[in-house]
């Protein structure tokens, strides 16, 4: 094979691969089709939620008088009747999150519900944990050896141990500075387990490989018998529990999340899709998080001393559910996203580019690549490009060229079409021949 013609496929695929990823990147940034998740919170002094909106550039332009004025750089404010907020007020009906911008405006100490909060007790109140999509079902790289720190309570710092552990039916400890097994600490570990009442063999780990935590909660690990146990290190020695699960619920999933304080280590999703918060005394408490999906919702939940809050999102909407502490009915909210709905721009977007390829899709940390289509807008799309390069290919090369350089102008849009360039303009010219054999004469083809 000739160099040109090696450099005209490199050209070639080049040419795909900017087109399929970067050229819709750019006209999404052209368009101003910048689409950004909304946020919403629960506000214990309003008793509702408050959202936080990114509208596009067009939205913005197109938002009434009295509302114009309240948008900052394409953030919006509301709460859950859709009336537009304030920033300032958006703030100050979020004491637990905006602690700091209520001691800066001075008003502090504030009175929730007859209780009065300074700037440390409504720090301390405030709990958010989270789940995304790519924590769960193998969406994030797993390295097989995971570290049990040493959870010493008169050592201030975490400190990563020389050994790491595996599963392999029971668990399996090596020395890494030795790269050798160490015996003693696994069967040290694997008879703590069994006197628990663990069944081998170990079937899934959940914990975090980090220092940068206020204390380490250890592993969750799930037994043969679906048990959910939590494995700790304290002083070298092995220190096992047993997490008690509602009747009839499985692990799904452990989100380990240790947060300030050791009120809580994170939140288990059930077999049932229920979502539990895990607190520090190993208790579950169901939060209200119906209808989430973990393969596509991001989940929050913000837990406040006045009740648990449960949001869930994608790109299209959000949903939130509140519950209080001493009980009463539930209070919900839903809106959609307003950057995910489909606009002019987005239209125009999928005329131009029918097919996009998304290399690292927000569901999974690894690179997955994925194609989208636009539906009915990416028809229409691709049946132009197809068009309009079959035509341009009919011209350079006649009929017999007009098949391939069709699905490219399909496939690709406008990109397809600058694909043509780096291709032959007629049908008896292979590309990978830099000496092309000359072509019979095709009636009607006007060669240029």
């Amino acid at each position: 094979m000739h160099a040109a013609a090696l450099g005209r496929i490199a050209l070639a695929l080049a040419t795909c691969l900017v087109a399929a990823v970067w050229l819709p990147l750019g006209l999404d940034a052209l368009l101003g089709l910048r689409s950004v998740r909304s946020i919403a919170l629960f506000s214990p002094v309003a008793g509702q939620f408050v959202f936080r909106e990114y509208l596009t550039p067009r939205q913005e332009a197109a938002l009434p008088a009295a509302e114009a004025g309240l948008a900052e750089h394409g953030l919006l404010h509301r709460d859950a009747s859709g009336n537009a907020l304030s920033r300032t007020d958006f703030e100050n009906a979020l004491p637990f999150q905006y602690a700091e911008s209520l001691r800066v405006r001075g008003l502090l100490p504030v009175t929730i519900q007859g209780r009065a909060f300074d700037a440390e007790a409504l720090r301390q109140g405030r709990l958010i944990l989270g789940i995304r999509p790519a924590d769960v079902a193998g969406g994030r790289p797993d390295p097989g050896l995971h570290a049990l720190l040493d959870s010493r309570p008169d050592r201030v710092t975490l400190v990563f141990p020389e050994d790491r552990f595996r599963l392999a039916g029971r668990l399996e400890f090596v020395n890494a500075d030795h790269n050798a097994p160490d015996p003693a600490l696994t069967e040290a570990v694997n008879a703590a387990l069994a006197a628990a009442g663990f069944v081998f063999p170990a079937t899934a780990a959940y914990g975090r490989d980090t220092l940068l935590k206020p204390f380490d909660a250890g592993w969750f690990l799930t037994d043969a018998a679906g048990g959910l146990y939590q494995l700790r290190r304290v002083r070298d020695l092995p220190q096992v529990a047993r997490v008690s699960l509602p009747p009839g619920e499985g692990v799904a999933h452990v989100q380990v999340q240790e947060a300030a304080g050791g009120a809580a280590l994170g939140l288990m999703v059930g077999t049932s899709g229920t979502v539990y918060r895990l607190g520090g005394d190993l208790g579950l408490r169901a939060l209200p998080c119906r209808g989430y999906d973990p393969a596509r919702h991001w989940l929050k939940a913000v837990i406040d001393p006045f009740g648990d809050a449960c949001i869930v999102d994608d790109a299209a909407a959000i949903a939130a559910a509140y519950r209080p502490a001493g009980g009463g009915p539930e209070i919900r909210a839903a809106r959609a996203v307003p950057s995910g709905e489909p606009g002019p721009g987005t239209m125009v977007s999928w005329l131009l580019c029918p097919l996009r390829l998304t290399l690292t899709p927000e569901t999974s940390d690894f690179v997955a690549p994925t194609l989208a289509v636009g539906g009915l807008w990416s028809a229409l799309g691709a049946g132009l490009w197809a068009a309009v390069a079959g035509a341009y290919a009919w011209r350079k090369g006649g009929a017999a060229a007009v098949p391939l350089a069709a699905a490219c102008g399909a496939a690709g849009g406008l990109g397809g079409l600058v694909m043509l360039f780096w291709t032959p303009h007629r049908p008896c010219a292979s590309p990978l021949d830099d000496n092309p054999v000359a072509c019979p004469a095709v009636a009607g083809a006007p060669n240029g």
